[in-house]
């Protein structure tokens, strides 16, 4: 092994130029100035460290001095040295460009596990979907999502061209759906909508984060109402509705807007078909969309008695805390420890994924969701309650110190769950029980998806360490270059530039 020393992340021309590069995306400014090619970044923490064995084994060979002048007289083209952690793509390299992202998206966001078919990810609805009116939408809006995420690990223009080119076909697809009567409300163009949705995600390159994903949003809650009752009825439609519903709650966090009543109402009808009771994902709903009530409030004057908010939200949490405590054998996560790293940890080191020395493992992706789910709006609870608390403290002396033991108690859950979202990143990037390697070539890795903002939410929460926030910033990062979310890495810059989500009033 050598170690290459500080290698430049510039494009080619700027480093054969000896310019100053930017690294702006899709072409940095001194290609588009000069109108060349830019051809994309290097990964330098790649190419730090090369493994020599192969050529210093061939340099000692006895048939190296032979080979060594038959390949003066004909040079062989120099092959690029691939960065291990995008040697997933090596799997998409024989197909032709148009297809990749289907391929990849089937390989990588598709993970479903042991649970039922009523409450597997949408990526398992996709064999039946595509066989409608509909899933020309469904494969178009597929591919330019994984080409989007291609693009991103490969930092390949020609991959975002493409994706772009899909992203435009496949909104003329859906658009052409929700114009036919029959085709909008069915499960094929609710599919195309999500697949549209997440193309946002990977392709979000700054602030706001969110503004063109909820538009898809949006469209996806309007089809949701339209569908109906009918909906519950069969095994995809009920799946769907159990996915989004958290979806279009967790959209509502951001907008401070309380949950449709139509989703409560759909959910109570949805029971007949589930066995006659709520089951483990139905409450971890309704308790979701309390929170994103709770926080809807804000806006509405609701602090005028911030006394009665903070006894509602501590009840609240409390809910919350049973579930967790009640949730069956067969939905909980197993912890695991691995010998806690004695290396100093920042941005400038290699990243460790796994924060301390103690990780989950879940029994599947859809299951890992519902704990990230629960984790994130608990945070955001945990957060409001702090604050209020804080606020009250401060104005009473009398009630302070009552006051001052709640924020201490919620800050220590608040750090204790922010530690547990830190915990079950490296399930989604392959660790196992057997190993705790990471395994980019996991279907598991879209799952990742799920952890963006509950990490973005724990990076700012009150029981956030210093040491914690950096993990953050590079788990971010690599989720950013390794899966392909853009959306990651603009987090990532925002934490480290000291911008984190700041979604409360001032009192």
């Amino acid at each position: 092994m050598v170690h290459r020393g500080k290698l430049s992340a510039a494009c080619k021309p700027c480093r054969s130029r000896r310019l100053k590069c930017d690294q702006q995306k899709p072409s940095c400014s001194q290609c588009i100035r000069g109108k060349r090619e830019c051809g994309g970044y290097r990964d330098v923490d790649a190419m730090r460290v090369h493994d020599q064995t192969e050529e210093v084994m061939k340099k000692n060979s006895p048939s190296s001095h032979s080979s060594a002048s038959s390949s003066s007289a004909a040079p062989q083209p120099q092959k690029r040295r691939m960065p291990r952690n995008n040697a997933v793509v090596l799997r998409q390299v024989s197909a032709p460009i148009a297809d990749q992202g289907t391929a990849f998206m089937l390989a990588r966001w598709m993970d479903q596990g042991d649970v039922d078919g009523e409450r597997g990810p949408v990526g398992t609805f996709i064999p039946q979907v595509i066989k409608t009116p509909s899933g020309r939408a469904v494969m178009a809006s597929l591919n330019a999502t994984g080409l989007a995420a291609l693009s991103n690990i490969r930092m390949s223009q020609e991959l975002m061209l493409s994706a772009r080119q899909q992203y435009v076909t496949a909104l003329a697809e859906t658009n052409a759906a929700l114009s036919d009567q029959t085709q909008a409300t069915s499960d094929a163009t609710l599919v195309a909508v999500t697949f549209l949705g997440l193309y946002e995600l990977l392709t979000c390159n700054g602030p706001p984060l969110l503004d063109r994903y909820l538009t898809h949003l949006e469209g996806c809650t309007r089809l949701i109402e339209l569908r109906g009752s009918d909906q519950l009825k069969d095994t995809i439609g009920l799946g769907l509705f159990t996915h989004f519903r958290t979806t279009i709650v967790l959209g509502g966090f951001w907008l401070k807007k309380p949950t449709p009543s139509f989703l409560f109402d759909l959910t109570k009808e949805s029971f007949a078909y589930r066995g006659g009771s709520a089951q483990t994902d139905d409450e971890l709903f309704l308790l979701i969309a309390k929170v994103g009530d709770l926080c809807a409030r804000l806006r509405d004057g609701a602090l005028i008695q911030p006394v009665k908010f903070v006894r509602e939200a501590l009840k609240l949490d409390a809910e919350l805390n049973a579930w967790a405590m009640g949730v069956e054998p067969r939905h909980r996560y197993t912890v695991l420890s691995v010998p806690k790293s004695t290396d100093a940890l920042t941005r400038y080191a290699s990243f460790r994924h796994i924060y301390g020395n103690t990780y989950h493992v879940y029994p599947d992706t859809v299951v890992s969701s519902w704990w990230s789910n629960y984790r994130f709006a608990r945070l955001i609870l945990l957060e409001l309650i702090c604050w209020l608390c804080d606020h009250l403290a401060r104005k009473n002396e009398e009630t302070g110190a009552e006051y001052r033991q709640t924020y201490e108690r919620s800050s220590v859950l608040s750090r204790q769950l922010a530690e547990d979202v830190c915990a079950s990143v490296p399930f989604q990037l392959g660790v196992s029980k057997e190993s705790a390697m990471e395994d980019l070539k996991s279907p598991r890795t879209g799952g990742v998806v799920h952890l963006i903002w509950p990490l973005f939410i724990a990076a700012g929460s009150v029981g956030a360490s210093p040491a914690m926030m950096e993990w953050i910033i590079q788990c971010l990062f690599k989720i950013g270059h390794s899966v392909g979310i853009q959306q990651a890495l603009v987090m990532s810059s925002s934490l480290l530039s000291g911008k984190d989500l700041n979604w409360l009033p001032d009192l």
